[in-house]
């Protein structure tokens, strides 16, 4: 529930570090006050907010939008708030009035109240605000569509990723030997197909082929763990990866800031299954 409280106490969070680039230059402007003052003025302000909250309350349609308003500033404090510990401190303000992410990432914060989203928009707007032109429109657009449920089915799916960015074809096949695995994770193909709709994931299944025309050994990646193939025939010089589901653009922008888990199950499926024709793994 948003009322007086829930923005004092947003300004409250949000005076501890108002002394940064992004409150003066930024969230000050557009809450429309300086939120580095709040410490000296805070009580006074705090009874104004509570008494035009009371006359809004009983003011009909212009009360509700000064309400709506009152929440919409505290989603944006308190995502600003949670920005802060992302910012690099020496960071001046770079970001230019036609930096349409940015800008439109701040307006999509006021509507968010969900403790794990606001996280989640709030390492965007700091990844934006230290790096500007770090994210694509389109990266907005799916964000906008993600709810908390399908947050966490992508951090779920994002823990079988190999090499960063790949899923094998074959773990959607559902073989026995992965379905535990599947199932402790909450993901099926159905799962796949919901993040491919949100533009997270390509939409088809991909392959590779690569010469080694040095007949080096193949390492696959996953999380800090390593998979090592050697070539078993002098003959190979090229090699085909198994199919694989790969991240979109938007998909491995936003996977950096979200927390998936290394699954030893499936690491150990991965050493067992994962194959390239004329290739072998090698024991660690």
């Amino acid at each position: 529930m948003i009322d007086p409280a829930s923005l004092t106490t947003a300004i409250d969070n949000a005076s501890k570090v108002a002394n940064t680039p992004l409150f003066t230059t930024i969230i000050d402007k557009v809450t429309g006050f300086r939120i580095s003052q709040w410490a000296a003025e805070g009580e006074v302000r705090k009874q104004i907010i509570h008494d035009e909250y009371e006359k809004a309350k009983m003011n009909g349609i212009i009360g509700i939008q000064y309400i709506e308003n009152i929440r919409h500033t505290t989603n944006l404090i308190d995502a600003a708030v949670k920005s802060s510990k992302y910012i690099d401190p020496n960071k001046p303000n770079d970001i230019k009035i036609d930096n349409d992410f940015f800008w439109n990432t701040l307006e999509h914060a006021k509507t968010i109240s969900n403790n794990e989203m606001q996280e989640l928009i709030a390492k965007i707007i700091a990844g934006e605000y230290n790096q500007p032109g770090s994210y694509s429109m389109s990266t907005l657009q799916t964000i906008k569509m993600l709810g908390q449920s399908e947050l966490e089915l992508f951090e779920n799916i994002c823990s079988l990723c190999i090499d960063q960015h790949q899923i094998p074809q074959s773990v959607f096949s559902m073989p026995d030997s992965i379905k535990p695995i599947m199932i402790s994770l909450g993901i099926d193909f159905s799962s796949l197909q919901t993040l491919q709709s949100l533009g997270l994931f390509l939409p088809n299944s991909m392959s590779i082929n690569e010469e080694n025309k040095e007949k080096q050994n193949i390492k696959i990646k996953y999380f800090d763990k390593q998979i090592e193939l050697k070539p078993t025939h002098a003959s190979n010089f090229s090699f085909n990866y198994p199919d694989f589901y790969e991240l979109s653009n938007t998909g491995k922008q936003l996977i950096e800031h979200l927390n998936s888990k290394y699954c030893k199950d499936y690491y150990e499926w991965l050493v067992k299954n994962y194959t390239i024709n004329n290739y072998k793994v090698i024991d660690n």
